[in-house]
């Protein structure tokens, strides 16, 4: 029987534990546990509502619980009475405390130090950038004083995503805007510019342009005005146009289109940034779509008086760039008569301007001032007014040996020309071709072309000497051209158009070497002008497309690369056909993707 007890005893605080309760708290115990009734043999039932725990029992209980750490544990939970969890605290409590983003981490790691920035800032001639592309605020540079042209990186590591995505874009364009002379020792945490470059540009390609929700704001338009820039510096003039589009397409959505026609008394600066903004998308979208013969993505934005002079010509000139563009199809006497039209309105134009307006400009090498941006602006409006004028008569200057009519064309886009060489070599003095995003090279590459095929044209069909005589400063211009080009293509990798420009005017004027000419044919693409063929002593022509040439083989290929190669069907109807009759009036161009290569020499847009 005091065996029996002893279990009992025993039985009942293994059930105190199996209950969870609390061992602590005896006299809780006592009110609420009932005696057990007994059993039919005598012996206790099992019960949780357990009989009063003697003294005993209770003192080992208490030995367990205090001796042994974890049953310690056991016996706090037990004993304690359950409270609510303490409140969360949320931004409205804690607003220093924002939710990480991890594309915002990723960009601000990328930011340079402020002494690199800082130099870079100095350095570059894409200082213009800041006035010609985007406009930030007053607040996020050095000192919060836009005059030094550089960016404080402490405040842009606290902006949002897009503004710093929008700033490393600035620096990549800036990287690349920096003279050949440049010394990158002078950077501490940068060791290779090309790479730095890639670097920015491709993780904010990657991680924020590829979201539209992003780009749907002004500094997003911003960020797509200022890749597109860059892709145009580093000759991707295809892959600039299709982000120009995009921009133009999300412009659309938000409503631009119409608030270019709106003005706003009093005015906003929302507006008039977004007006601004427009504008400059509806430029660079002629700009390249009158280059790369493809179709503009908007109406003519209407022209206010109150705008610089430089800004008010060149808003016109963009509205002519649609009626020049149609000028490239079929050369008839219709269609001369309206080429003539537009050289009117063009010399009108001109005649509008001041005679100051028109003068080649002392450029300013290093001073970074408003009126050095003016002065710069002017210059590149004026480049561009007589590039529109080799475009106008150009068709008809490759056809004047065989049409004396066409005479005038001849004369009108050689003068035009040699102007827009002068500019550039006003720029190459001062040593800043890079402060126009290379529009400067493709200019001079655009004249310095026109001028070669009309030598080319010559001694196929005058004596050498007559040539020598008549076109001797014509040529020590091209040779000046090619030089220059060349010393800046081989001073820095960043000058690709001029590298590229050099090796196709070098190939062009290579057929009148008399040591080639049992080489035969030679044959060229090249930007705007197309395919063309060369033989000594022989007019230059545009050949017919032929299907079993290996560029036709190509077209069903599923490529041997990465990836299938790019063809492009282009019509260009500059030159006169060779072939009369042929039903194939249009060339293929293959491409490797949209970055431009120059595969055996052929610079291909």
């Amino acid at each position: 029987m005091h065996i029996g007890e002893r279990l009992s005893k025993l039985e009942q605080l293994f059930e105190k534990f199996v209950c969870r309760k609390a061992p602590n708290t005896p006299a809780s115990l006592d009110s609420h546990q009932t005696a057990t009734p007994p059993s039919s043999d005598g012996k206790p039932a099992m019960s949780c509502k357990l009989p009063p725990i003697p003294s005993v029992a209770d003192g080992i209980v208490r030995l367990l619980f205090t001796s042994v750490p974890f049953y310690t544990d056991l016996r706090q939970l037990g004993s304690r009475t359950w409270e609510s969890a303490p409140p969360i605290r949320t931004l409205a409590d804690k607003k220093d405390q924002e939710p990480v983003d991890p594309i915002r981490r990723a960009l601000v790691a990328l930011l340079p130090s402020q002494h690199d920035a800082d130099v870079i800032f100095e350095s570059s001639n894409g200082w213009m950038i800041l006035n010609g592309m985007y406009k930030p605020s007053k607040e996020i540079f050095v000192g919060k004083d836009p005059e030094t042209y550089a960016l404080d990186m402490s405040v842009i590591a606290e902006q949002r995503t897009i503004i710093v995505a929008r700033t490393l874009l600035h620096l990549a364009t800036c990287i690349c805007s920096l003279p050949p002379e440049f010394e990158v020792s002078r950077l501490r945490n940068i060791w290779n510019l090309d790479a730095t470059m890639e670097n920015y540009v491709t993780t904010v390609t990657s991680l924020v342009t590829s979201s539209d929700e992003q780009l749907l704001t002004l500094p997003g338009l911003e960020t797509l005005l200022l890749l597109a820039t860059y892709n145009l510096n580093i000759a991707n003039l295809r892959q600039a146009w299709l982000i120009v589009r995009r921009a133009m397409n999300l412009a659309h959505l938000m409503g631009f289109h119409r608030i270019v026609q709106v003005q706003s008394i009093p005015p906003v600066d929302a507006i008039e940034t977004a007006a601004w903004i427009w504008r400059n998308l509806v430029d660079l979208d002629r700009v390249l779509g009158l280059h790369l013969r493809l179709p503009f993505a908007s109406d003519d934005y209407p022209i206010t008086e109150d705008l610089a002079p430089h800004i008010n010509h060149r808003s016109r000139l963009a509205t002519l760039c649609r009626q020049v563009s149609e000028l490239d199809g079929e050369v008839t006497p219709q269609s001369y008569v309206q080429a003539l039209a537009l050289d009117e309105k063009l010399e009108s134009m001109m005649k509008e301007q001041p005679k100051e307006f028109w003068d080649v400009p002392n450029v300013p090498p290093t001073a970074r001032t408003l009126e050095s941006y003016e002065v710069l602006e002017r210059l590149m409006v004026q480049i561009w007014h007589f590039e529109l004028k080799i475009f106008v008569h150009l068709p008809f200057l490759l056809r004047a040996p065989h049409e004396s009519r066409f005479e005038y064309s001849k004369v009108a886009a050689l003068q035009a020309s040699r102007n827009i060489v002068m500019r550039w070599f006003a720029l190459r003095n001062a040593g800043i071709t890079q402060a126009c995003a290379r529009f400067g090279e493709m200019g001079v590459f655009i004249a310095a072309m026109t001028l070669t095929l009309d030598i080319l044209i010559d001694m196929a069909m005058k004596e050498k000497a007559e040539v020598q005589k008549a076109k001797g400063s014509d040529f020590a211009m091209i040779c000046r051209v090619i030089g220059e080009l060349e010393k800046l293509g081989k001073a820095t990798t960043r000058e690709k158009i001029a590298a590229r420009s050099a090796v196709a005017l070098k190939k062009i004027l290579s057929s009148l070497d008399p040591s080639k000419q049992t080489q035969g044919k030679a044959r060229l693409t090249v930007p705007y002008f197309g395919t063309i063929e060369m033989d000594y002593k022989k007019l230059p022509v545009r050949p017919p497309f032929d299907l079993d040439s290996d560029t036709a083989k190509k077209l069903n290929s599923e490529g041997t690369g990465a990836h299938p190669p790019v063809f492009s069907f282009v019509r260009n109807a500059l030159w006169p056909t060779v072939v009369e009759d042929c039903d194939l009036d249009f060339d293929i161009v293959l491409f490797d993707g949209l970055q431009d290569m120059d595969v055996d020499g052929n610079w291909v847009f």
